[in-house]
């Protein structure tokens, strides 16, 4: 058996000995509990900040580009039609000089 100088076995060590090694540890499995619980909040965070700075880009080069995102219908009743573009003129028929008839 292999005897380390300074190390007590606990049947050697008294009892403020041993409930002091046992808060000691108690409070250092506290420490890491809580330092765990903060990195994982810290990195839940970035994920979230990272989430939405994304979120925004995607979305602002799909206004950019002009891209239609939209979910469609299930009903095709506004696909099959066409889209004229022209230029059109009012014109009043009371300006031909006959006056009001």
């Amino acid at each position: 058996m292999i005897r380390l100088q300074g190390f007590q076995s606990q049947s050697q060590q008294g009892p403020f000995a041993r409930l002091l090694a046992s808060l000691l540890l108690i409070v250092a499995g506290v420490f890491a509990l809580f330092f765990g619980a903060f990195i994982i909040a810290i990195l839940l965070g970035i994920g979230v900040i990272l989430f939405f700075i994304l979120y925004l880009r995607a979305w602002w080069l799909r206004r950019k580009l002009g891209l239609n995102v939209h979910p469609r219908n299930s009903r095709k009743t506004h696909d099959s039609g066409v889209t004229i573009e022209g230029e059109y003129t009012v014109e009043d028929d009371n300006n031909d000089g006959k006056g009001g008839q």
